[in-house]
């Protein structure tokens, strides 16, 4: 590639008179032509930015440098009879040895790039292109004396430049030679074949230069070389283009691949998705009807994974996800299709079924198997999952129905305390549509203000007075009569609807607090309970500080009550969202105290006010002796730090006595008052 034979004729090899004036064309038409190249090259690597495009195009570049200096430095000897130490001579040795080194770094990352589809290490780059600089200088430097050989120069900056690029470019064409097969078209094997070309040319190259030197005489080869070095560098071109031309068609296959593939499958998991387990429903449904066999659909959905997902992030709940994934697909037969529906529920299709009881046995090794802990980086998670099973010809004739009915025996799976299978009964579906029915009425309710907050007492335990009010909501169904929230909260938390009914209640409890203490001049507070999914909004101390704005309230007439389990889904999260409810003036209450993780670090953390004892404790405090200690124990806890407590539940006078006793703040149960309408409460009492 680098004219070399050109070079033979240099001063430095001892040779007599000018250059001929075919190799100096030769030159000329070589460096013309490396310099297109690297041209047309970077014209190809702005428009696809293939990485390997820009380490040919620099090995390019680098070619075309090193044919200019060479022919530099051979006219600066023979024409103008400069000696090897001239400055201008060794300039030229050096950077023409600099570009010739770096022309076969360069060419041959960019094979390696193209091979392996990926690019070089840039810190191993980096060192190589420091060391060929390095050796490419050192060289131009080598045998100067005016003692020295020529034939020393020779093999110092022309032979072993030579033997370097003969090696690198077998090595490089033995590549492009293996990966042909796995490429379609004849780009690797011409760009194979120009480098084994210039392999040979520039051994043979050596071979006679050495000799020519040895007999002192001077050989025409050279310009039958750089004939051919032109040609070769032409053919050399012509398949690098060839291969990126390839490498872009099948980087389009693949792509449209890919594309399919995404279209039917789901990114998370690699499983089939919706579409496609529907499509395989179909086809298995007509088999299974020709053949007039059973088959089984499966709707599995894991139990409280939101809590997961809410608490240790979304990267912890996708890692599990994908082991689920894996898991359930050990479970079943190559022919059977699992599929990712969305979320944290999965599908299952079982093209055959002999009997119903193979199905069951199917959904109870799933439970078993994802019941064995997940480990998820340094966590230990452990899964349940409920499963409904609808089959056919039974359960339904067409994807739809089957689909749905595995879905209502799913939830009521979920309703008979999961980590259970339910196969498909027809009353579910009824169940179904009765939750769907009462979802829809929900909606109706809250834009016809059919929605009322009755508000139950809490009193003073040394006084005996009122001190407060918590809002609880109702129903006020216009068949039905007076629902409790028994028979509409679980509808609202799946539909999404708890989040305005929730600040429908924050704003209707807020104006009716402010009445009290104005008009009615009642020095009292007022308790709201926020629900998960309210907890969980982004907005919601941007929505309580413009509630307690527009109702005109002091913030401190204000105690929102969250819960326990609530609060640690997501403890930090919830420090964080608690410290800014607190830096607007409300108080925080922590409602049922005891039932859940009760960690006493994060209790020590979270910026509250009160505690409320669950009446699960409450409820033998005077008859059950474990009872009685531990809420003897959490008054004591509370108060050391600071905390009031607030006993719910209380029905008799001796729980009162017992409260009162232990040193209990404020006392709230059925024993002072039901929850009413704020018209029927005694608040003077």
């Amino acid at each position: 590639m680098e004219g070399r034979k050109a070079q033979n004729r240099d001063v430095d090899m001892g040779i007599e008179s000018g250059i001929p004036f075919a190799v100096s064309l030769s030159f000329t038409g070589q460096t013309v032509g490396a310099a297109v190249m690297a041209l047309v090259l970077l014209g190809f690597y702005r428009q696809y930015q293939k990485s390997y495009l820009l380490q040919w195009t620099l090995g390019w570049t680098a070619l075309a440098l090193f044919q200019l200096f060479t022919g530099l430095a051979a006219g600066m000897s023979l024409h103008m009879h400069l000696a090897p130490t001239h400055p201008w001579r060794l300039v030229a040795a050096v950077a023409g040895g600099v570009a010739g080194y770096l022309q076969i770094g360069w060419m041959a990352f960019g094979t390696y790039e193209l091979i392996r589809r990926r690019p070089v290490r840039l810190a191993e780059a980096k060192r190589i292109v420091i060391g060929l600089i390095a050796v490419g200088a050192v060289l131009a430097f080598a045998f100067l004396g005016s003692g020295s050989a020529p034939i020393n120069r020779y093999l110092a900056r022309i032979a072993l430049h030579d033997s370097v690029s003969a090696v690198v470019f077998i090595i490089c064409a033995i590549g492009l030679w293996r990966s042909r097969g796995r490429r379609a078209g004849i780009g690797f094997s011409i760009l194979s074949a120009a480098l084994i070309g210039y392999a040979i040319v520039d051994v043979v190259a050596v071979g006679i230069g050495i000799a020519r030197l040895l007999r002192g005489d001077a050989s025409p080869f050279s310009v039958y070389a750089s004939y051919l070095e032109f040609l070769l560098q032409s053919i050399l071109g012509v398949g690098m283009i060839a291969c990126l031309l390839e490498d872009e068609r099948e980087a389009s296959d693949l792509a449209a691949v890919q594309i399919e593939h995404l279209a039917y499958h789901d990114a998370l998991t690699g499983l089939p998705n919706r579409p496609l387990f529907v499509d395989r429903l179909i086809v298995a449904l007509a088999q299974a009807s020709r053949a007039d066999q059973q088959l089984a659909v499966f709707f599995l959905d894991l139990d409280r994974f939101k809590d997961i997902n809410d608490s240790l992030g979304h990267t912890v709940g996708d890692n599990l996800l994908k082991s689920v994934a894996e898991r359930v697909r050990r479970c079943v037969r190559d022919g059977d299709t699992v599929a990712r529906f969305g979320g944290d529920e999965f599908t299952l299709l079982i093209p055959r079924v002999d009997h119903i009881e193979d199905a069951a046995k199917i959904a109870q090794k799933i439970i078993e198997t994802l019941k064995i802990p997940f480990v998820v980086g340094d966590r230990e998670l452990f899964v349940t999952t409920s499963i409904g099973i609808s089959i056919f010809p039974g359960d339904g004739a067409d994807p739809e129905t089957l689909v749905r009915n595995a879905d209502s025996a799913m939830y009521r799976a979920k309703d008979q305390g999961r980590d259970n299978y339910q196969l498909y009964a027809p009353a579910m579906n009824a169940q179904a549509l009765e939750r769907l029915a009462l979802e829809n009425s929900l909606r109706k309710a809250l834009s016809h203000e059919e929605l009322v907050l009755h508000y139950q007492p809490l009193v003073s335990a040394s006084t005996g007075r009122i001190v407060g009010l918590e809002a609880l909501v109702r129903w006020q169904h216009p068949e039905r009569g007076l629902l409790g929230p028994a028979h509409f909260i679980s509808a609202a938390e799946t539909s999404g609807l708890i989040v305005p009914i929730g600040e429908w209640i924050l704003n209707a409890a807020c104006r009716q607090v402010r009445a009290l203490r104005r008009k009615e001049d009642l020095d009292i507070s007022m308790s709201v309970n926020l629900s998960a999914r309210q907890f969980q909004q982004q907005n919601l101390v941007e929505q309580i500080r413009s509630i307690v704005h527009e109702t005109g309230i002091e913030p401190e007439w204000l105690e929102l009550e969250i819960t326990e389990s609530n609060a640690m889904q997501n403890a930090e999260n919830a420090i964080h969202t608690l410290r800014e409810l607190k830096s607007l003036g409300v108080r925080i209450s922590m409602d049922d105290f005891g039932t859940g993780y009760s960690s006493l670090n994060y209790l020590k953390r979270f910026p509250i006010d009160t505690l409320k004892l669950d009446q699960m404790f409450v409820r033998d405090v005077t008859t059950d002796r474990s009872d009685a200690a531990i809420v003897t124990a959490v008054i004591s806890l509370a108060h050391s730090l600071d905390l009031k407590v607030v006993a719910e539940g209380v029905e008799t006078r001796e729980q009162r006595d017992f409260l009162v006793d232990k040193g209990c703040d404020i006392l709230q149960g059925y024993f002072f008052s039901r929850p009413k309408p704020i018209a029927e409460l005694n608040l003077d009492a």
